[in-house]
């Protein structure tokens, strides 16, 4: 890549979604907003492709362990993407709305708080406050003495506490040291049972070190049994108190003693009360941790419990329903509890069901609630078997309504909420957290007080801690992550909020601030961040916050890019992208790129018009004046409201404004929404937030919130669903007189039910074939072509038109050929108003934009009789619209308002608060600084007044048309420059290279990681640095270490938690700081490994891609014949006999058993069809064929002793019997149909006019063949398992996949001939070769065979995603020079250098840009030859605009170094400082270090004077090698001299030495050695 390139991203061919192959440059290091007119394609551009493939590729170069829980990294559709670096996006949906996730979880600041306690905090006593110090063996003898004399003990030694795994190794070790027991997850086990544990479920185990009784006699050896538990359980001991209460197995008894243990700790314990406190580590302070939690509220801070309030209505009796949990059929929710058990109950206990449960005795509402007996609960008697708890009550013992209740909720939590009552937890008080972690402080704070400050005054407080040198040495790291995140967190405008703030009560702007902040905080440069609309949901004053940090990040040498409609952020960008000119099919185009000025003067940029004033949103002449109908909220008090009073007047149109967080939401969603569902109906569980009183209710009959969620989930929602315009359509359908011929009903031509649909793709039009780790493929479906429906419902037409043809249509072509029927007009000129007339009416709605989908549901409420009492709420409508939709949206609106309704919008764009009639802002900050009502007028009254939200709105109404006039001056200021022009696939971007040079070097301060001298280094940023130094001098630590491992993280901190937990994590090094940092790969020596199953195609993961192509384009073949496997669904079958049996007779029968087959039929064995004779009978049957033979069902009984049925008899069920022609279509169809559900999928076909000719026809693929010994029936349908033989599912189990076995003769496992796999894989082919066979080909033959293969257009376009990355991996293999490599070629085969240039093959191919490559000795085992190639390619990364940094020794490279830091001066001790640093040339100038003597001449390694000469008596003669690749070979090794095997990477040097010389003389010298030590018979 040129320098040139290097500095833009060119995006070439980029059609996902509706973008039209759109190519463009975007210049790097800049600030570049994508704007547009809603639905136009920018986040298509900007998310769809740009993000998705910069991901990919950085995501590609982690370990395929770590790949496989990123989820799949989808390729976009596009040509070709150059200039990209990894990529980070930051959108408004990141937030986690999880009830357990707060601030400080979702910030990672509270894991930073955790580890702090873990190490700082001081333990006190949770009773007593008592400071807690060590207990001693003896101190925990003496307290077991007072507290359990005469017990009988077990003495346990914690081993796994709440840990996953199956421990299957550790339980052997214990059984061998002698231990005879373990509690394993609280069941006392011997250890030499067979033990199987879950292995990603949590255990427990402790060992059990004795049982005795604690007497005087037994105090030394219980003494000495706590000691062994201490040591084992690493100072923690458990004491187990059980009681005598059986004589009778004694042993037993104890040890499964439900009895309470009691947790001793050498470590922390309080003297007095005799309390230890659990092992301080970062899980106790965790919440979310059982270790941490408060076992009440498990970790939520409050608690649901169901109540007799909320179960209960107590004015019913019980007859009447007063217990409101059941079902209409009388069972208890969820249960087979029914109303025999509520009578059993009654008459049990002799109560009355008339009378009014406010009427019943206490006892007796206690006892049908809660029970009077203490039962064990378990899917047996609540879910399976009621009748276990009408025993219990036939002996007056119940559970009770509300114990059942609480085992339920378990498995089924929504629906039952609404009988729950929620309070802050009684123990924890609402803190989360247990009272051991609340015991331990911090310089005067538990974890939670800390948590409860708000981030202003964490700030403060850990600037003024005064720490000791001993917190300073072991919290270093931790104080400066913590200040580091705080005050990032500050500075974004988010110090108002506090650690312990849930987040799911965070408005968008919070929870984008807080991930831009943990971006700034991240430092890194060289990354592409992607951002959504940032501007969504902040106000005016917090734009120029984000702005400013938007400058920030590009400042730091990153690339931003910004979906945006903002006007003052596209006025602040660099470089300006337009989309257009119009949204959906029409639009994907670029109309406009450039400057401001160059989007203002494009004629087709509807964002240029509306910048210029030429378009604009124009404030009403006249405003509304309320009506004396309002609603009045008194004492608002949720969240941060301070007990607000605030009257909505109805009838016009209200918005409610200010800054993030004031409490906008609080009060409108909250509490009047919620308060007004309520009122309508009494039944919702919807509570609304703290407040006294609302008056005014009785003046809504309707209430309806209108957001951009989408109108469905699936594909099969779309618009005409949804807005019901396809009910009257299908209607009009099924009057057509050939549908009423026919005897259609409207249900015939829906899409999602059976009838009409295409039933091969079930209505879809698509088949998706699921492709795993790449996207999945959708192709047309072979049967309908994509239309979704059957040959026959598509024969009905209206106006020449079919229903597909209908669905196809525009909003706009169906208005006008809909126009004559008012019931279907109506709703689709609704839908044109809003601006839709571009959508069709069958586009899928999980394809409609989020404002697109809020207009959907706007044209369904326009059509709707206005009531003139409704209330419409709106959250920030404007989420994603452009300048034209929300002029658009502000006319809908309106006409809302004209019916008399009210509408009410919480928004802060100015276009939407100038239009207004009423304003009612809150604030004045966000947090515990908002909260209350700052004014209430018309936008002009806010102006006068100059509050936060009337000083922006001030400036809009001065200019009146002003915006206009605005933009005049802006344009004034631009006069000067130059005219550029903007083309769609190419810019100018000579203005900003020289203000765009933002890239840093690498500035480390303060290093000293292992032998590292608090070091300070500065590395050139885009150059080839060498480290080097005498061995162990801290090379490694450096680069590794220190610079790989802070690079690596900080990258990977932006992917999900989930996935991080996978992905390991290197171990933070000691250092004050790293500037200038790059997301960082590391590519190193590592040997591949001597696994026999790895081979270059694995290593490569071409071979993944292969079983994924075969798997979804190969095709089957039977392994028996070589005939390939054909299968049939009904519709083909129907198509197929009436093809090949057109005017002929057929009988059509289900085969119920098939003699020398394993098919799965109905029958297992003929003489099982008596069983079966009469449900036949009964389901309509009248034939059934022995052995070809008919035998009519209601003569079954007379024949049926005459029959021999035996394993040889075939069995076959009569369906029907028809001529084919078409007047029989429908009937054919449906008796195939039948056939293939009756015969388990496969149907035989018997020509009446030749006896004797079958034919069968296979549901799955199959080849079934007149002599049945040779059928073969696919089993289930192929996935790429079943081609892995690494797999037990596709492995060949005599050799189970290896291919062969270790000996000399006949290695080739004799069933797969050395394919590795089972023969009904080895049957599936492309091209006529299966897996195996492909594999065995050099690298340019695989490339070459792929571009010979012809596929179909379906196959193409399945194949396409895998095709492309096994051509791509190929290609790179090819140009690192490992073109003779076979795909099948073992990896432990392969040398240190091959498999280095493997992995930079992948990395070069990336096309990565902005990337630190680290790279640890790359030149060990290359010959010079290879040196140059690697150092060939190592330059590449380096001219793609990447930093690369390499440990090296060798002279050659050090010298092609564009910079040079020399490690030393010595090795260990007297390393670990930087002797030198600068270019080669400079270092060997100076000539003052060890490297640098070496670099210039100075020193050398001395050639010897004269070599020892070679005995030709001494020789190891090696004849006829032949391992790996060596070609038969013959050679002679001298003995007594020192002698060097050498040739280029890959040439077979290891292969001769140690394959072959090596282990034969390992092998020679054992047998000598076995010989000469054994004397008369006897080893010595």
């Amino acid at each position: 890549m040129s320098q040139e390139k290097a500095e833009q991203i060119i995006v070439n061919g980029a059609s996902e979604h509706n973008l039209k192959n759109v190519s463009l440059s975007i210049p790097r290091d800049t600030l570049t907003v994508f704007t547009g007119v809603s639905g136009s394609g920018k986040s298509s551009l900007a998310f769809d492709t740009i993000f998705k493939e910069g991901q990919r590729r950085f995501i590609e170069s982690l370990s395929a362990y770590a790949r496989q829980f990123l989820g799949q990294s989808e390729k976009p559709k596009v040509e070709h993407i150059e200039g990209l670096s990894p990529t980070i996006s930051v959108d408004q949906k990141t937030v986690n709305r999880n009830p357990r996730s707060t601030v400080g979880t979702i910030t990672e600041i509270y894991d930073h708080y955790r580890l702090l306690f873990a190490r700082l905090g001081k333990p006190h006593c949770p009773e007593c406050g008592t400071r807690i110090s060590s207990q001693t063996p003896e101190q925990i003898t003496d307290y077991a003495y007072v507290d359990a004399l005469n017990e009988q003990c077990l003495i346990l030694a914690p081993m796994v506490r709440e840990r996953k795994g199956e421990y299957r190794k550790e339980l052997e070790e214990w059984a061998s040291e002698g231990y005879v027991r373990a509690r394993i997850d609280g069941e006392v086990r011997r250890l030499d049972e067979d033990i199987q544990l879950a292995r990603y479920e949590k255990h427990t185990i402790e060992l059990v070190l004795d049982r005795l009784t604690i007497t005087a006699q037994e105090k030394s050896r219980f003494t000495e049994g706590v000691e062994k538990a201490l040591v084992l359980g690493n100072g923690l001991a458990i004491l187990h108190y059980a009681k005598k209460i059986v004589a009778q197995d004694t042993e037993n008894e104890l040890e499964q003693s439900q009895q309470e243990d009691h947790l001793f700790s050498q470590l922390m314990a309080c003297p007095s009360c005799q309390i230890a406190l659990p092992e301080m580590e970062p899980r106790l302070f965790s919440f979310n941790a059982p270790q941490g939690a408060c076992p009440t509220c498990n970790g939520l801070g409050h608690t649901s419990t169901f109540t007799e309030e909320k179960l209960c209505d107590p004015d019913l009796s019980i007859s009447e329903g007063a217990v409101k949990c059941f079902t209409e059929k009388g069972n208890l929710l969820y249960t087979k509890v029914d109303q025999r058990h509520v009578s059993s109950l009654l008459k049990n206990f002799e109560i009355n069901d008339k009378t009014l449960w406010k009427d019943l005795a206490v006892e007796q509402r206690q006892l049908i609630l809660y029970g009077n007996t203490k039962m064990k609960l378990g899917v047996s008697n609540v879910f399976r078997f009621p009748a276990q708890f009408l025993n219990k009550l036939e002996k007056q013992q119940w559970a009770g309504f509300i114990p059942i209740l609480q085992f339920v909720f378990r498995f089924v939590k929504g629906p039952l909420e609404k009988f729950q009552h929620t309070s802050v937890c009684p123990d924890c008080a609402g803190k989360r957290l247990n009272k051991m972690a609340l015991a331990v402080s911090l310089h005067g704070h538990n974890i939670y007080s800390l948590a409860n400050e708000s981030i202003e005054a964490s700030v403060i407080f850990f600037e003024s801690l005064q720490l000791t040198e001993t917190e300073k040495k072991i919290g270093r790291d931790i104080f400066r992550e913590i200040r580091d995140r705080l005050n990032f967190l500050n500075d974004v405008g988010v110090g108002y909020l506090t650690l312990d703030r849930s987040a799911a009560t965070l408005s968008g702007g919070e929870g984008q601030r807080i991930r831009l902040a943990s971006q700034l905080g991240s430092g890194l440069q060289g990354v592409l961040y992607v951002l959504d609309e940032p501007s969504i949901g902040l106000h005016q004053s917090d734009n120029k916050k984000l702005i400013s940090t938007l400058k920030k990040l590009r400042d730091r040498g990153n690339t931003v890019l910004v979906v945006e409609h903002d006007e003052e952020t596209i006025e602040s960008a660099d470089h300006l992208v337009d989309i257009g000119p119009v949204a959906g099919q029409d639009g994907g185009h670029i109309t406009a790129q450039g400057s401001l000025k160059n989007i203002i003067e494009a004629p087709e940029s509807v964002t240029g018009q509306f910048l210029s004033g030429a378009e604009q949103i124009s404030i009403p002449e006249k405003r509304r004046l309320p009506s004396t109908k309002k609603i009045t909220i008194h004492g608002a008090n949720f969240n941060n409201l301070n007990n607000i009073n605030c009257e909505i007047p109805l009838g016009i149109f209200v918005a409610v404004a200010g800054v993030s967080g004031s409490g906008k939401s609080s009060l409108i969603d909250g509490i009047l929404n919620k308060a007004l569902i309520r009122h309508l109906n009494p039944s919702s569980k919807e509570v609304p937030g703290p407040h006294k009183k609302i008056s005014g209710l009785e003046n809504v009959d309707r209430v309806i919130k209108i957001d951009q969620a989408p109108i469905g989930r699936t594909p099969r929602s779309n618009p005409a669903t949804y807005t019901k315009v396809l009910d009257p359509i299908r209607d009009l359908f099924s009057l057509m007189p050939e549908a009423k011929a026919r005897g259609y009903k409207k249900g015939r031509f829906s899409f999602n039910v059976k009838g009409g649909r295409c039933e091969d793709c079930q209505g879809a039009g698509l088949k998706t074939i699921e492709m795993q780790f790449l996207s999945d493929v959708q192709i047309p479906c072979d049967s309908c072509r994509g239309r979704r429906f059957n040959t026959e419902t598509l024969q009905i037409f209206y106006k020449k038109r079919t229903i597909h043809d209908v669905l196809e249509m525009t909003v706009k072509e169906a208005e006008d050929f809909f126009s004559a029927l008012p019931k279907i007009h109506v709703v689709l000129q609704t839908l044109l108003d809003v601006g839709l007339g571009y959508v069709k009416l069958g586009q899928p709605s999980t394809t409609l934009s989020g404002g697109e989908a809020q207009r959907v549901k706007l044209a369904a409420e326009l059509r709707k009789t206005a009531t003139g009492n409704t209330f419409y709420i709106f959250d920030e409508p404007t989420t994603g619209l452009h300048f034209k939709d929300i002029r658009l949206l502000l006319t809908c609106l309106n006409r809302l308002v004209d019916q008399g309704n009210t509408v009410l919008v919480i928004e802060h764009n100015l276009d939407v608060l100038k239009v207004a009639d009423q304003l009612i802002e809150l604030g004045p900050g966000g947090g515990k600084y908002g909260g209350e009502l700052v004014c209430v007028g018309t936008p002009e009254d806010l102006a006068a007044q100059e509050t936060l939200t009337g000083k922006f709105l001030k400036t809009v109404l001065e200019k009146g048309e002003g915006q206009k006039s605005f933009k005049v001056k802006k344009l004034k200021s631009q006069e000067g420059i130059k005219s550029e022009k903007v083309e769609e696939d190419s810019a100018d971007f000579n203005s900003f290279r020289k203000s765009t040079n933002h890239a840093r070097d690498i500035i480390i301060k303060g290093a000293s990681k292992n032998n590292l001298r608090n070091i300070d280094v500065c590395i050139p940023n885009n150059k080839m640095t060498v480290i080097t130094g005498v061995s162990g001098s801290g090379k490694t630590s450096l680069a590794f270490d220190t610079i790989f491992a802070e690079g690596q993280a900080r990258y990977l901190e932006s992917l999900s938690t989930y996935a991080r937990r996978f992905l390991g994590r290197m171990d933070k090094a000691p250092v004050d700081s790293i500037d200038g940092l790059s997301p960082a790969i590391a590519i190193n020596q590592k040997s591949t490994g001597r696994n026999p199953r790895s081979t270059v195609a694995t290593t490569t993961e071409i071979y993944d891609y292969l079983r994924l192509l075969f798997a979804r384009i190969g095709k089957a073949h039977c392994p028996v014949t070589g005939k390939a496997l054909l299968g049939y669904s009904p519709t083909r079958a129907a198509a197929y006999c009436a093809e090949h049996y057109a005017g002929q007779r057929l009988e059509l029968l289900a085969p119920l058993y098939l003699p020398g087959t394993e098919k799965i039929l109905l029958l297992d064995h003929p003489k099982h069809l008596p069983n079966v004779i009469e449900s036949l009978k009964q389901d309509g049957f009248v034939r059934i064929y022995l052995n070809g033979k008919a035998i009519r069902l209601d003569e079954w009984e007379e024949h049926s002793s005459k029959l021999k049925l035996s394993k040889k008899t075939s069995v076959d069920l009569g369906i029907d019997r028809l001529n084919i022609n078409p007047e029989e279509q429908k009937r054919l169809a449906e008796a195939i149909e039948n056939a293939f559900q009756r015969g388990h999928g496969l149907l035989k076909i018997c020509l009446t006019d030749q006896a004797g000719k079958t034919e069968y026809l296979s549901e799955t693929p199959a080849n079934v063949e007149s002599d049945l010994s040779l059928t073969f029936f696919q089993q289930e349908e192929l996935t790429p398992r079943m081609f892995s033989f690494n797999s037990h599912v596709g492995a060949c189990p005599t050799c189970d996949g290896l291919g062969g076995f270790s000996r000399l003769h006949d290695p080739l496992c004799p069933d797969c001939g050395g394919e590795r796999l089972k023969a009904e894989y080895r049957a599936v082919k492309i091209n006529e070769r299966n897996i195996s066979q492909f594999c065995q080909f050099t690298i340019p033959e695989a490339r070459r065979e792929i571009e010979s293969w012809t596929l179909t257009e379906n196959q193409r376009k399945v194949a396409e995603q895998a095709l492309g990355e096994i051509l791509t991996r190929l290609s790179f293999l090819e140009n690192v020079g490992l073109e003779y490599l076979t795909l099948d070629q073992k990896a432990s085969t392969l040398s240190g250098g091959e498999a280095q240039r493997i992995r930079l093959a992948s990395q070069i191919g990336s096309g990565l840009v902005g990337v630190m490559y680290i790279l640890d000795e790359p030149t060990i085992g290359l010959h010079p030859r290879d040196t140059d190639r690697l150092l060939h390619t190592l330059k590449q990364l380096r001219d793609r605009g990447n930093s690369v940094i390499l440990v090296e020794h060798d002279l050659d490279t050090i010298r092609q170094a564009d910079h040079l830091i020399d490690i030393g001066p010595g090795a260990g001790h007297y390393g670990g400082n930087v002797s030198a640093s600068g270019s080669p040339a400079e270092i060997c100038a100076k000539n003052e270090t060890l490297t640098a003597q070496y670099l210039s001449g100075k020193k050398t390694i001395p050639l010897p004077e004269k070599c020892r000469p070679m005995n030709e008596e001494h020789l190891l003669a090696v004849s006829g090698a032949s391992a790996n690749n060596l070609k038969n070979l013959d050679v002679n090794f001298p003995l007594g001299i020192f002698t060097v095997v050498t040739g280029v990477s890959g040439s077979g040097k290891s292969s001769l030495v140690v394959d072959v010389l090596q282990r034969v003389l390992e092998k020679e010298i054992n047998i000598c050695f076995t010989n000469l030590s054994m004397i008369n018979g006897t080893y010595i």
